[in-house]
């Protein structure tokens, strides 16, 4: 039924009328529910096409021209409106990210007032009907692992273990391993995705929408904010006669029908032929307003604005190429057609592309187009954007290679930490850098070693509740290097403040999974001062283990164990424990290694008689 052509698929026209039919068969989400209009709205900025480049959609909200988020990537936009134009995924590496941190932006921009729109476009809508694996060029190879579910990526990764020698398998088991640092790793995976494994697929899919599908088939396709219309691809004459409201809804019920058929498939095996998805007059693929003869089609386009009540649409999907030099910058008559009544963002943005950087503000009625390379933004005295979020592995090796560019006295307290700043490649990163090493069975045991054996034993556990911390020497001093956590507040703190948690659920669960660990570490959970909450996203972090693992077999921890997640409830239960001995040698003595097995036996037997008490389903999440 599909054909390929100019790089997307496309259908056979079908006949329309199927929209009540289609409702019968899942359940839509409430239209109404889903604001789709908005007016009064003084700012708006929109970005086009992404397709997987994190640092430059960073570097596009952190321009000074742009202004919408601070250099720890926290929202400071106001009540102005981001509009995204879709087409995130695809092509580039870091999807996720920017799926994650628009997700977050949301939240924050609705409480300053603004407000962030994640519209789809084609590469959302074969994402989440999964027919984008049928082009080897779409899906990389990072993308398709970073959806994967977690139990079926271990699985596999397994097998690929088991290919490496036996002191790298054993490391690579503590350690955890990494698509972006291990080139052995990606083409373990590159190969099952041009393999077309049909289990790999299958699950990638299923992760897909568990992770972001279902989110996406809430947002809006087409929105209109004052008489401004915002949509992917754009909207044909015969579209625009359709309510904004139906376009969206019909496209969301049509998208849940193909979710639904992934998910069972029993349930759907009656032929369905639907009116948008896939169409190429679809919101989400129509290519007519770049393509179309402005002198020809002035006429129509100006039907199509008044059946829309717009007085112009703004669109990304249709890449233009542009000759440039060392100094590109995006001009207005590049971007705009039918007399300024069209404006098509899509600059190739991505890198992977090779374009520029661009957004399109609307400001108290006018247009502004802005876009530059990050080299004429250096020339102009511009900062680079802040670095995007690096992975565990790519922080350790920060942390050990990064050059000490600023040292001064850390938070005080008992292990007198050194703050550090830390440069590389043009960006800085600030870091502790722990000395004191009293070990065991010295009284006052305090040792940035048991930093390092908590961190790699959360690496085994794949709990990312412990900064990375490596071994380091500074200004020839012998000690460990430990990722800052900015932005945060002691758990200790949040409570007298009486701070409540956004998502109570979540964060009590990241609290519940930290206990288990520190119960089975012997790290004091009655000191609250060294959990610390990052602010924004409400991620918890442990800081401080230099007197953990003492070799007490018991509870003396004062850690209150009650639930567990089902993921590190299986990886206690899987743990080797000669595995795990051998990698935390360098860190522990013998005795401390016998009794964190022992605790380990202790905490499975706690977890196993919770669940016989209280019911599985209120221990285990």
């Amino acid at each position: 039924m599909f054909r390929r052509r100019k790089g997307r698929p496309e259908l056979r026209p079908f006949l329309s009328g199927l929209a009540l039919a289609l409702a019968l068969l899942v359940r839509p989400a409430p239209a109404d529910e889903i604001p789709y209009q908005w007016t009064g709205v003084d700012r708006v900025v929109a970005v086009a096409d992404l397709h997987g480049d994190y640092d430059r959609f960073v570097f596009i909200l952190a321009h000074p021209q742009i202004g919408l988020v601070d250099a720890s990537l926290h929202w400071i936009g106001g009540r102005t409106h981001l509009v995204q134009l879709g087409d995130v995924l695809d092509r580039g590496p870091r999807a996720k990210d920017i799926l994650d941190l628009i997700r977050r932006l949301q939240g924050e921009a609705a409480e300053a007032g603004g407000a962030v729109h994640m519209l789809l476009g084609n590469h959302e809508e074969m994402n989440i009907t999964g027919i984008v694996l049928d082009y080897p060029d779409y899906v990389p190879v990072e993308q398709f692992v970073a959806f994967l579910p977690a139990d079926f990526r271990r699985k596999r990764e397994a097998e690929f273990l088991r290919t490496l020698p036996a002191e790298e398998r054993r490391k690579a088991e503590i350690e955890g391993l990494d698509i972006y640092a291990d080139e052995d790793l990606a083409g373990f995976w590159h190969k099952a995705l041009t393999a077309r494994d049909p289990e790999a697929r299958r699950a990638y899919i299923l992760g897909f929408n568990k992770a972001c599908g279902d989110w996406l088939v809430r947002q809006n396709s087409v929105i209109k904010i004052d008489d401004i219309v915002y949509v992917h691809g754009g909207i044909s004459e015969a579209v625009s006669k359709w309510p904004l409201r139906e376009i969206n809804q019909v496209i969301r019920t049509e998208l849940q029908f193909f979710q639904g058929r992934m998910r069972n498939p029993q349930d759907y095996g009656k032929p369905f032929h639907p009116r948008l998805v896939y169409d190429p007059d679809s919101p989400l693929w129509f290519r007519g307003l770049a393509t179309k003869s402005e002198a020809a089609a002035q006429a129509e386009i100006d039907r199509t604005l008044a059946n829309l009540g717009a007085r112009a649409m703004v669109i990304g999907h249709n890449y233009f190429r542009f000759n440039h030099g060392s100094s590109a910058v995006v001009e207005k008559s590049r971007v705009t057609r039918f007399q300024d009544k069209v404006w098509i963002m899509d600059t190739g943005i991505s890198g992977s592309y090779g374009g520029i950087p661009s957004a399109l503000v609307y400001e108290r009625g006018e247009f502004k187009v802005w876009g530059e390379t990050e080299e004429v933004a250096a020339r102009s005295g511009i900062r680079p954007p802040p670095p995007r979020p690096l992975s565990p592995r790519e922080m350790e090796t920060f942390l050990r290679t990064a050059a000490v560019t600023g040292r001064g006295p850390g938070v005080g307290g008992r292990t007198d930490a050194w703050r550090l700043t830390l440069e590389s490649e043009g960006f800085s990163r600030p870091a502790l850098f722990k000395y004191i090493d009293r070990r065991r069975p010295d009284s006052l045991a305090d040792s940035w070693r048991y930093d390092l054996a908590a961190y790699a034993l959360s690496t085994y556990l794949d709990i990312e509740a412990v900064p990375p911390i490596v071994e380091r020497t500074v200004e020839g001093v012998a000690g460990a290097v430990q990722a800052f956590v900015s932005g945060a507040r002691s758990l200790a703190e949040r409570r007298e403040a009486g701070i409540e948690p956004r998502d109570r659920q979540a964060f009590e669960r990241a609290l519940a999974d930290l206990t288990v660990f520190q119960a089975l570490v012997n790290d004091d959970c009655r000191r609250d001062k060294d959990t610390l909450v990052r602010e924004g996203d409400e991620r918890i972090y442990r800081v401080d283990f230099s007197e953990a693992f003492a070799p007490d077999k018991g509870e003396g921890s004062g850690c209150q164990v009650r639930s567990c997640s089902r993921a590190l409830y299986s990886r206690l239960q899987a743990w080797d424990g000669k595995a795990v001995a051998a990698y935390l040698s360098p860190y522990l003595g013998r005795e401390e290694i016998e009794a964190l097995n022992a605790r380990r036996t202790l905490l499975i037997r706690k977890i196993r008689s919770l669940i016989r008490t209280l019911g599985e389903a209120r221990v285990l999440f």
